[in-house]
């Protein structure tokens, strides 16, 4: 015990802190970080034999931190096979070199970097190099714009990488970013709460949607300004959610509603910028998704997908995909975990 306890004290002393994995040549660093959280391709710039380097590692539910320093530069690459991520990036010593699309930007202490890794080009990590990492599951991406949007998108977002943190949203993004990673850096409280992981990953998702520069930033600009609906939008919505288990057309929500089919499709594009049937095929999705979240829920896909009008399966996954960035039986797995863990 004694020996551990002065193990782990010149270890902190060496790096800073105690890490869970660390090594003395390149090859283990891709080893180790490949094992425990996914395939990436990797290049040494430096001599790859004389490579100390240590990462304090830490991965809990959507959510994975990095801690690490490395003693020369090297380059990172996304394969097809790598988990999809949303990367934010704070340097502390050294920088990294970040390119999405024809955007090149190099990030250093005191700025914060964010990218898709299946967007994002080679990454250069100058050394010697510190910094943290956080990286997000891209499926609560997927879920949170779904939300937002009312619609699934398969489009790329084109964030911009930089996130400008003199304004109060930059700051907002970076403060949470910093308070996840402190909250699991070298086991700490965040790992032991699955539903506050949970929870913390979808505000930063939620605020990096609608606050960071995008594609789609220009939507919630105007959303923003259009977000009361006329009366018969409105009546529309109304009627479709007290009959979202009932069959029936748009020609009948026009009728009730006392409008032209037309004017209830014009509406729906101008206000909600859908159309009225893609519109309640979004809430009877998002219905589809609340029992398949809940992990006391008995009914097969099949007869709860019957039950919100999808009877096709095929197309069902392929839509349901799009939206959440996972199959039904995904959703059905993780609700079971995490219920779970909480039990």
């Amino acid at each position: 015990m004694v020996w551990l306890r002065s193990n782990s004290s010149r270890r902190e002393r060496d790096y800073g802190f105690v890490p869970t994995h660390e090594g003395s040549d390149f090859e283990s660093m891709v080893q180790a970080f490949t094992s425990s959280y996914g395939v990436f391709g990797a290049k040494p710039l430096g001599d790859e034999r004389a490579f100390n380097w240590a990462g304090d590692l830490r991965a809990g539910g959507p959510l994975t931190s990095l801690h690490s320093v490395y003693p020369t530069s090297w380059k990172i690459r996304t394969l097809d096979e790598s988990p999809q991520h949303l990367a934010f990036f704070i340097p502390h010593a050294g920088s990294i070199e970040l390119t999405v699309g024809k955007k090149s930007v190099n990030g250093g202490p005191g700025r914060l970097l964010m990218a898709n890794n299946h967007e994002a080009d080679d990454r250069v990590v100058h050394g010697p190099h510190c910094s943290d990492v956080l990286f997000l599951d891209w499926k609560v991406m997927r879920r949170t714009l779904f939300s937002l949007l009312e619609t699934p998108t398969l489009e790329s977002l084109d964030l911009e990488p930089v996130v400008d943190l003199t304004t109060p949203a930059g700051r907002l993004i970076g403060n949470l970013t910093q308070t996840i990673i402190q909250g699991m850096r070298n086991g700490g409280p965040l790992l032991s709460s699955p539903l506050a992981l949970s929870t913390m990953s979808e505000a930063l998702a939620d605020l990096v949607i609608r606050f960071a520069q995008h594609r789609l930033s220009g939507h919630f600009e105007r959303k923003k300004v259009s977000a009361v609906a006329p009366w018969h939008v409105r009546r529309a919505i109304d009627y479709m959610h007290a009959n979202i288990a009932e069959p029936f057309t748009m020609s009948m929500v026009a009728d009730d509603v006392g409008i032209s089919l037309r004017a209830l499709q014009t509406g729906f594009k101008t206000f909600r910028g859908t159309s009225p049937g893609a519109y309640l095929r979004t809430i009877r999705l998002k219905a589809v998704h609340d029992q398949l979240r809940d992990p006391l829920n008995q009914q097969t896909l099949r007869d709860i997908c019957t039950t919100w009008g999808f009877f096709h399966p095929g197309r069902f996954s392929a839509i349901y995909r799009s939206a959440f960035g996972e199959s039904p039986r995904d959703t059905r797995l993780r609700a079971a975990v995490s219920f779970g863990a909480t039990a």
